[in-house]
Formats: C-alpha cells, sequence, structure tokens
C-alpha cells in the first residue's frame, strides 16, 4: 500500500468548471499530496496545463499532450502514479495544482524504499513540473515522514534532471533547510562524432546540386498531421525499418506518436521540419518543447540521398530559422553549436540508518509487504470453494 498520500483519489476539484484552476488564497496555504494513476489525471488537464505554463523548469515530455498519449497508448505507463500537489484541501472550492511528479515505487528488502521519478527511453528529461514559487514546499511534502509511516530511508530519485539547471539548484538549497540530503549524479555520455558545420555546408552545397533546397515548417494542423506521416512513412523506408525497429511497425508506438504530436500541436509544443528537394521530401524532423530548448523526438532520411547527410542539412536549416532556441538530443547535447544540459539523477533523502536493527526492521517490513502481496492474490482453498 502506497502511504505517502495524504489523500487517495481524491477529487481534482468539484465545484464547477473552474475549481482548482485558480490561485490559493495565500502562498502559505497548506499543501497536500494526492497520488492517482497517470492515466487517471485527463480530469484535470486545464490545470496540469497551467502548471506547466508556470513550472520553474519547463518539461514537454510531462505536458498533458505527452503524458496523457504515453498512458494511453503504451504499456510500459501504465503502473506509473502521478504525485499530485495541491495547494488547499481536497473540501475548498478553490485550490491549485503546485506540483505533479509522475514516479514509481521501489521496495527494497536492505535497500531504502525510494520513489524512482518518471524513466522512458522516450522520456528524454524527467524533471518533474513544480511552481516555481512552491518548489521546495513541495518536495518537502512529498518526502514528510509523516505521510511515509516514520520509515526512515524512503528518498526520491528524479531521473535525467539537468543537473546545473534552477530546478536541481533549488531542490538542493530546499533540502538542505529541511535536513535532507541531496546527491548528485552525472550521466555517462557517449562520443558520438558528428560532421563539422563545414562538412554540412558542403554537403549542402552537392545535394543542392541536384534540385531545390528550401525548408518546409507546417503551422496548421492539417499541416503538421500531414508533416508526421511522412516523417514517419520516410523512417519506415529506410534501415529502421530493415531492422524491425520503425514507429509504424509497432501499433501501439505509432498511435501514441500520432495523438502525442496532435496533444503538443494544439499547445504549439511541437515542431516539425521537411527539407525539400524541389517538391519531394528528402529528410523530416519532429522537434518537441517550448521556450529556449527544444528536443529531437524522431528524425529521418530518404535513404537514396544518405551520403549527402540531408538529416544534418536539415537540422542546420532549423537552427538557423531559430537561432535563439537550441535543438537538444536524447542524451542533452546540442544538435549544433552550445546549449546542451548536463543531464543526471538526483537523489533527495532523509539520513539513512544503517545499524543492524535498522537494516533488519527494514528486511523485516519488506517481506510483511511481500506477504501481504501474497496473500491478496493466493487463490481460494478447494474446501473454502
Amino acid at each position: 500500500m502506497n502511504r505517502i498520500m495524504a489523500l487517495r483519489g481524491a477529487p481534482a476539484g468539484s465545484a464547477g468548471p473552474d475549481a482548482g484552476y485558480a490561485p490559493a488564497p495565500r502562498l502559505d496555504a497548506p499543501i497536500t499530496i494526492e497520488t492517482r494513476p497517470l492515466s487517471a489525471c485527463a480530469d484535470i488537464a486545464e490545470a496540469w496545463s497551467q502548471l506547466a505554463g508556470r513550472a520553474l523548469e519547463s518539461n514537454p515530455f510531462l505536458e498533458p499532450g505527452f503524458a496523457l498519449a504515453a498512458a494511453q497508448h503504451l504499456v510500459a505507463f501504465r503502473d506509473v502514479v502521478a504525485l499530485l500537489a495541491w495547494q488547499g484541501g481536497a473540501g475548498e472550492t478553490r485550490r491549485r495544482l503546485v506540483g505533479l511528479i509522475p514516479c514509481s515505487r521501489r521496495n527494497g528488502l536492505f535497500v531504502p524504499d525510494a520513489l524512482i521519478g518518471l524513466s522512458d527511453r522516450r522520456v528524454f528529461c524527467g524533471a518533474p513540473l513544480l511552481d516555481r514559487q512552491q518548489a521546495g514546499a513541495v518536495i518537502a511534502a512529498v518526502l514528510d515522514p509523516r505521510r511515509q509511516g516514520g520509515r526512515d530511508g524512503r528518498g526520491l530519485v528524479l531521473r535525467a534532471v539537468d543537473l546545473d539547471g534552477a530546478l536541481v539548484s533549488a531542490l538542493c538549497d530546499a533540502s538542505g533547510r529541511a535536513g535532507l540530503s541531496a546527491s548528485r549524479r552525472r550521466a555517462l555520455v557517449a562520443a558520438v562524432a558528428s560532421p563539422s558545420p563545414e562538412q554540412v555546408e558542403v554537403a549542402r552545397a552537392a545535394l543542392a546540386q541536384r534540385g531545390k533546397l528550401t525548408l518546409s515548417e507546417p503551422k496548421t494542423q492539417a499541416g503538421l498531421r500531414d508533416a508526421v506521416e511522412i516523417v514517419l512513412a520516410m523512417e519506415a523506408s529506410g534501415p529502421r525499418a530493415r531492422a524491425g525497429a520503425a514507429t509504424l511497425q509497432d501499433t501501439r508506438e505509432v498511435a501514441f506518436l500520432r495523438a502525442m504530436t496532435r496533444g503538443l500541436g494544439h499547445a504549439r509544443q511541437c515542431r516539425i521540419g521537411l527539407l525539400m528537394l524541389d517538391d519531394q521530401p528528402v529528410a523530416g524532423a519532429i522537434v518537441i518543447g517550448r521556450g529556449p530548448r527544444g528536443w529531437l523526438y524522431l528524425c529521418a532520411q530518404e535513404e537514396a540521398h544518405a551520403p549527402l547527410m540531408p538529416q544534418r542539412i536539415l537540422l542546420a536549416l532549423m537552427q538557423q530559422a531559430a537561432p535563439s532556441r537550441s535543438i537538444l538530443r536524447s542524451d542533452g547535447l546540442a544538435v549544433a553549436g552550445t546549449g546542451g544540459l548536463s543531464l543526471g539523477d538526483l537523489h533527495l533523502s532523509h539520513a539513512l540508518a544503517h545499524k543492524p536493527r535498522d537494516l533488519a526492521r527494514r528486511a523485516r517490513e519488506a517481506l510483511r509487504r511481500q506477504m501481504f502481496r501474497l496473500a491478496r492474490v493466493r487463490p481460494p482453498r478447494e474446501e473454502a470453494a
């Protein structure tokens, strides 16, 4: 049983369509923690979107358009729960969502229990959505021992966050004031050989000899939908398809991608670029995100023109079209130029107790939880039937 919650399955506001979206009466209003499956958060999509707009660190992978689509179509997201931090009680007519942390539980025998932030190959950044004025208070409420059954060692592990960003800095400062420990671990980034700008320019000149090169970025919903299908078809005609890894070869993946780009497109957080050779697309890229950073989610190119790097040419043109916005790869590094992120894990917890009696108590509690789970799924005996 998940004990960290103060409320379980409480409604997100039941006093009319505007309940839950207005600011709380005061900044020091109490914060209550609710937990519910990520897939059950569709009814708070408006409050969720407003929180994303005022979050200390924006994250398109935790926007409703991305996360709800993933919970609907992808099996890996079905067991993800969302910790919702509300400013104001459930009985109040007006309250505000100030935190959303998707996570899963880790229960170990001798390893301290922990909440693991959302981690998936499709999620390049795991920074939770925390109100910029209440980030420290939200983390303190989530890690409050009174809400965690008084156990030692329970903590929160945030995956793939910018260790040099404002969010981690604020959480480390808040943890120090609250008596928590904070540890950072940088992710290992494999060195990837990338062509130099001069090489890309040479390839661009060579490709331009075969026809007129133009950058197309549709702005309408219909244009974005058609561009997504072009990128998918291009990917399905290349080496990823021969390896059985193309998106169109997985019905769940393609349904998620279409729903995700449609949802983020409505919020103007989906940018799709097509490199046109005369009237034919030879490369396509899907970039998601808002503000100064976007994440390269999917990129494909026509195999016939692959030696001239149309994919690299496309990304260079997209960067030139919006020089104030950097395009990041899944490892946080910039596709072109500087402006990358230093991604890693942040572990927030109370001081651990390492005495033998503490380890024995954790073992007893872990065994008790396991026996409780087995008792719930044990089939009835024949005489009982």
